[in-house]
């Protein structure tokens, strides 16, 4: 990718082979039909979106949606977001970043909220670098039902 110019561009179905490794290098498993049928199904909500960032070929990924809760206003939260290890620190990242703030202003949102696990500290430090700012710590509880 010369020039580090990357382009953003809502990610399309055929965009799955350069996803699911995405997904496996973020952390999580990843069987490329369940991902397949998640992204159909995240197509058809007008409050999701998911981005690719990359120019010959697709280096990362963005998933955002439109956060509407009893308690405060709407927000956009950046669900997931992965760049490829070898593309980090080229300016992907911060391209998706600027894309979701701009999905977000177009839905009357204020506020982008993005999570990540305490033990990836450079991405904690990169999002307090493009101004974001941690709001609470908490705990997350997950029971298999």
């Amino acid at each position: 990718m010369p020039g580090n110019k990357f382009v953003v561009r809502k990610a399309k179905l055929k965009d799955i082979d350069s996803i699911v490794p995405l997904i496996i290098e973020l952390g999580y498993p990843a069987i490329k039909d369940e991902v397949f049928k998640r992204l159909k199904k995240i197509f058809l909500d007008e409050k999701q979106d998911v981005f690719v960032a990359g120019q010959d070929k697709v280096v990362g990924w963005m998933h955002i949606s439109l956060i509407e809760t009893l308690e405060s206003g709407p927000f956009a939260e950046i669900l997931g977001i992965v760049v490829n290890e070898k593309w980090r620190g080229k300016g992907a990242g911060t391209r998706l970043i600027s894309t979701a703030a701009e999905w977000a202003k177009k839905r009357a949102c204020k506020r982008i909220r993005i999570r990540t696990n305490v033990k990836r500290i450079n991405t904690r430090e990169y999002y307090r670098n493009l101004g974001f700012v941690p709001i609470k710590t908490q705990e997350v509880f997950e029971k298999e039902i």
